[in-house]
């Protein structure tokens, strides 16, 4: 990786963004007029490629503000002031937050990941609620259950119409839970918080952690209430089908076509936003701004080499779209990548019939370690803002929300293949970090939804050293 090339590359866009700046907005805050948000976007790219680090390239932005601040001065609410005191701001900023905070890494010990696939129905007064049990997890941290609760009308009294960001009743309820094991040992549950709307997906935490190899768990949802066996000892399932194709693939190549993704998502009747705290897409017009500018700064640092085909499809993926202003100097190529050639198939079809909610698969399947990654598949839900797969991952760090998504370290695109060769691409949602540790158990949204009873899927990851591909057979709630 040529980090000087990357560097010269983003000094050359600094240098062009000061020719430009011939007039400066009124006084709005320090840091909002006080960087480049063309530098940015191309710094975290560099940065998701390892040809650069962000923290280096916050220098450089505040290099350019402090050269902007000794052409004018700047109007505040109580007058004059020197531009170059406003962006000291950001100076202290970017010291402060150029590197995203460490992580210890998991111990690489086996985990444990068991299929579930309960109901557990709860009752507070006249609330009734339901909690699905997806998984239990137990990793070095301890154990858990990622579960799911969903509001529904016919569980709630009229007067008691849930408000806007009101849990569900079973997450609520689950609060309350305790546990007993087969040797006498009981467990009070901990209730992981979530963004709230319609539903909640998240984990159930147990207290104590339990001795490694239970066999069983006797859940109660509440003082007298009769429990629900969680047998956690079932026989494994045979080993699923797994190829592991090696290949060298750029770095500048895994985060073109992560980008190309993110764009078909946003292309699909669902819409999909391509960064995942925005609450409605943006327009797709829009959606390629800057592309140029970060394949030609993957070029100067050696990320992406000149011969690459992808900058081409990537044009030909936006001339299919519809997207202009991208500024790719590529000719648009026709011979696109099968996945998406699916997914733009998808799109021609019109808006989709919505996906039944509530509704879930579970599975656990491992996936191969993968450049540092450690994937684990855990099932899937159906809500009511669309489809999302859970996983369970150590090695990956999500570090940056960018214009298209997040910036995940050694995150590979997970894409699905359904019986019928018909391909999904997945979108970051959320994702709940383990504490004081790089464990994570992050939710992807699948576009388009796999259809319902779908036996099986493959899941196909690539990194820049190999792809994985494995059958994950799938077990829908009965």
């Amino acid at each position: 990786m040529d980090r000087e090339g990357a560097e010269t590359q983003l000094r050359l866009l600094a240098e062009a963004e000061l020719r430009h700046a011939t007039t400066r907005p009124d006084y709005g805050g320090l840091l909002e007029d006080c960087h480049s948000a063309r530098l940015e976007l191309v710094a975290q790219a560099l940065h998701a490629a390892h040809a650069f680090d962000m923290a280096a390239a916050n220098e450089i932005q505040a290099e350019l503000a402090l050269a902007l601040g000794v052409r004018q001065p700047r109007q505040g609410p109580a007058g004059p002031v020197p531009y170059a005191q406003a962006n000291l701001a950001w100076v202290m900023y970017s010291a402060r937050y150029g590197t995203p905070p460490h992580r210890t890494p998991a111990p690489h010990v086996p985990w444990r990941v068991v299929p579930v696939g309960q109901v557990i129905r709860t009752q507070a007064g006249d609330v009734q609620g339901e909690l699905h049990l997806l998984t239990y997890l137990q990793t070095t941290v301890g154990a858990r259950f990622t579960a799911i609760s969903y509001w529904r009308p016919d569980q709630v009294p009229q007067r008691r119409r849930p408000s806007p960001g009101t849990p569900p009743p079973g997450a609520v309820h689950a609060g309350q839970f305790t546990a007993v094991d087969d040797q006498g040992t009981g467990y009070q549950f901990g209730v992981s918080v979530g963004p709230l709307r319609t539903e909640w997906s998240g984990q159930l935490d147990l207290h104590p952690s339990p001795p490694p190899g239970i066999p069983w768990l006797d859940l109660s949802p509440a003082p007298g209430e009769p429990a629900t066996r969680i047998e956690l000892s079932s026989a494994p399932a045979s080993p699923p089908e797994i190829t592991v194709t090696r290949a060298a693939v750029e770095p500048g190549e895994l985060l073109l076509t992560d980008i190309a993704a993110g764009l078909l998502a946003l292309a699909s009747p669902e819409q999909v936003p391509l960064h995942p705290s925005a609450g409605r897409p943006g327009p797709l017009s829009e959606a390629a701004d800057g592309l140029a500018d970060i394949i030609a700064a993957l070029q100067a640092a050696g990320a992406l080499t000149p011969s690459s085909r992808l900058p081409g499809q990537l044009a030909g993926l936006c001339t299919r779209l519809g997207i202009s202003g991208h500024g790719l100097a590529a000719p648009p190529l026709d011979d696109l990548p099968e996945p998406w050639l699916s997914l733009l198939a998808y799109g021609q079809r019109g808006k989709p019939e919505r996906a039944p909610v509530p509704d879930w698969a579970v599975t656990a399947i491992e996936l191969p370690e993968l450049n540092g990654a450690r994937i684990t598949v855990l099932g899937l839900h159906n809500g009511n803002r669309g489809q999302f797969l859970h996983l369970l991952a150590s090695g990956v760090t999500p570090e940056y929300t960018w214009s298209y998504g997040t910036i995940a370290d050694r995150m590979p695109v997970v894409w699905l293949r359904d019986p019928d060769g018909r391909w999904h691409t997945t979108r970051p949602a959320q994702t709940g970090q383990l504490r004081d540790t790089d464990v994570s158990i992050p939710l992807l949204r699948i576009v388009p939804p796999l259809d319902h009873g779908t036996p099986r899927v493959d899941v196909v990851v690539a990194g820049s050293s190999a792809e994985v591909r494995a059958t994950v057979p799938l077990r829908w709630k009965d």
